[in-house]
C-alpha cells in the first residue's frame, strides 16, 4: 500500500512509518518542510487545508494521521475533511472518555479539556470509512509523558505525581510499539467505522510509575503528591489538569475483534529494566 503519513517526524508517528516500512508498505511523509526523512515527503502544513488537499492524490491507498492537531476546531476539521478523500486511520486517544472507571470502545465521550474537539475529528473519520485509533498513555523508546514524569524526578529529586487532592491517579498504558502495531492492523485491513482502542494495561497507580520514574532517573525511590497548582505553572493548566485525572479503559473489544495482542515491556518494566533504564 501507498500510505500518506501526517505525523512522521513525531514520537508515534516516527514508529509507525518503521513498522509500515518493515511491512513493505510505502510511505509518503506529509511534512512541513522537506528534507528531513530517507522516503518520500509532500509539503503542507496541517493549518494549510488546501496545501492538505493537494497532497492526497490518486496514487494514495491510505492516510494515517498521528500528528497533532492544530488546536483550532475550525482548521482541524478542514484538513482531516481534505485527509477523507481516502481512508484516514486517525490516532485519537482515551482521554476523550474523560476520567472512568469502565471505559470501553462503546463509552459516551466527556474528554478533557486539552482534548475538546477530539469527538468532533473522530465522527467526522468514522462517518467518511476510516477508523479511530484511541492509544493510552504512551511509553517506550525512552520518549512521552513517562520520560517526562522521569525529568521532573531528575529535577525534585522524588518521583511526583499531578494531584489535584493528594491521591494518586491511575492511568491507562500502552507501548508505542504495541501502538504502531495497531495502526498497521488497521491500515492493512482496511478497518472502516471502527473505534480501536490501544491499551494494554488498563488502570496503573500513577504512584508506582512515579517511584519507578525516581529509579530510573537514579534518585530516591519514592512518589510524592505535585500539587496541580503548581504542576500547572510549568505544564501548563489543561494539561497537569488532564495528569491529575483517573481513567480504566479496556480493549477487549478490539482484542478479539482484531487479534491484537501486545507484547512489549509495561511501564514499570520499561523504566527500571527498559527504554528508560539508567
Amino acid at each position: 500500500m501507498k500510505i500518506l503519513l501526517a505525523g512522521a517526524t513525531g514520537y508515534i508517528g516516527g514508529v509507525v512509518a518503521q513498522k509500515l516500512l518493515e511491512r513493505g508498505h510505502e510511505v509518503v511523509a506529509l511534512v512541513r518542510q522537506a528534507g528531513r526523512l530517507p522516503y518520500e515527503e509532500r509539503v503542507a502544513d496541517l493549518a494549510d487545508p488546501v496545501a492538505v488537499a493537494a497532497a492526497v492524490t490518486p496514487d494514495v491507498d491510505a492516510v494515517v494521521h498521528a500528528a497533532q492537531l492544530t488546536g483550532d476546531p475550525e482548521v482541524d476539521l478542514a484538513t482531516v475533511t481534505a485527509l477523507a478523500a481516502r481512508p484516514v486511520h486517525y490516532l485519537s486517544g482515551v482521554w476523550v472518555l474523560g476520567e472512568t472507571r469502565d471505559g470501553t470502545e462503546d463509552s459516551p465521550v466527556d474528554p478533557y479539556p486539552i482534548v475538546a474537539h477530539r469527538p468532533e475529528i473522530e465522527q467526522l473519520v468514522l462517518g467518511a470509512g476510516g477508523s479511530v485509533v484511541r492509544p493510552g498513555v504512551v511509553h517506550g523508546r525512552g520518549q512521552g509523558i513517562v520520560a517526562l514524569l522521569k525529568s521532573v524526578a531528575a529535577e525534585r529529586g522524588t518521583g511526583v505525581y499531578v494531584s489535584a487532592d493528594g491521591q494518586a491517579p491511575t492511568w491507562t498504558f500502552v507501548n508505542v510499539d504495541d501502538l504502531a502495531d495497531l495502526v498497521v492492523l488497521a491500515a492493512e485491513r482496511g478497518v472502516s467505522g471502527e473505534i480501536l482502542h490501544a491499551i494494554a494495561e488498563e488502570a496503573v497507580p500513577v504512584e508506582e510509575v512515579a517511584v519507578a520514574a525516581a529509579r530510573a532517573a537514579g534518585v530516591k525511590p519514592e512518589a510524592r503528591p505535585w500539587p496541580l497548582a503548581e504542576a500547572a505553572q510549568m505544564l501548563g493548566e489543561p494539561f497537569a489538569g488532564a495528569l491529575a485525572r483517573s481513567q480504566r479503559v479496556s480493549s477487549a473489544r478490539t482484542r478479539q475483534a482484531h487479534g491484537w495482542v501486545p507484547t512489549r515491556l509495561g511501564v514499570l518494566s520499561d523504566l527500571v529494566e527498559g527504554s528508560y533504564a539508567p
